[in-house]
């Protein structure tokens, strides 16, 4: 998954923010939004560690390191 990509998928979560929608990479992590604190909430499945992120630009940061080691180790 890109940059491009992956702050799609966060303007997605944005725009329908009245929504709950959880994004899931299987194997590993969920993405939701908070409407009510607008964070990001990232869990990563291999350590259970639950991020919070204040903007989309940390949280696309945050989901691109992720999703790039997890591609790495495979």
């Amino acid at each position: 998954m890109n940059l491009p990509e992956i702050k799609n998928m966060l303007n997605i979560l944005m725009e329908y923010e009245d929504c709950d929608i959880t994004h899931t990479v299987p194997g590993i992590l969920n993405l939701f939004y908070s409407k009510t604190s607008q964070t990001f909430e990232i869990t990563i499945f291999s350590t259970g560690e639950v991020v919070d992120c204040c903007n989309r630009d940390e949280a696309c940061e945050i989901l691109h390191k992720i999703i790039t080691l997890f591609q790495n180790k495979v």
